[in-house]
């Protein structure tokens, strides 16, 4: 604090002697400055020389949390998803969160050779091919989109 009192009074001191000496004149007596003039140079001296000051965030609620993370530009809701879980019924839920997707449906189809509907997709998962949905969501992780899935 005092380091920044001590720089604004320089500051001013030094935009002070800048006026008089630039107003200076040989052939004329007294020096014609007006306190105005003063004040706005000095005062868009400091104005401008000072870094903005920004208040440290702190967050005392979960909302206020993820209303940060959210302006921040984090959408994936806080979670952290896993494109290859170890249980079958895990695989067929994170699959069939693909299917809703209709990037990850697009590439899916795209390699599987055929356009997919999201009822076809939710068929062939739940007859039990998963692996197709789940290749394609790991090709499209996305730390910080919607449910991990990003776009192509």
């Amino acid at each position: 604090m005092m380091m920044a009192i001590l720089r604004l009074v320089l500051l001013m001191f030094i935009s002070l002697s800048v006026i008089v000496i630039s107003s200076f004149d040989i052939h004329s007596s007294p020096l014609n400055i007006q306190r105005r003039d003063v004040f706005v140079i000095v005062a868009s001296t400091i104005w401008s020389s000072t870094p903005p000051v920004f208040a440290e965030e702190k967050s005392y609620s979960s909302n206020a949390r993820n209303m940060a993370r959210l302006n921040a530009g984090d959408s994936s809701g806080g979670s952290i998803y896993d494109n290859n879980p170890t249980s079958p019924k895990a695989r067929a839920r994170r699959a069939m969160v693909g299917c809703k997707n209709p990037s990850a449906r697009g590439l899916a189809g795209e390699k599987l050779g055929k356009k997919l509907s999201e009822k076809d997709c939710n068929l062939q998962v739940m007859s039990g091919d998963t692996d197709f949905m789940l290749e394609t969501l790991t090709e499209l992780d996305c730390a910080t989109c919607p449910y991990g899935i990003g776009t192509r």
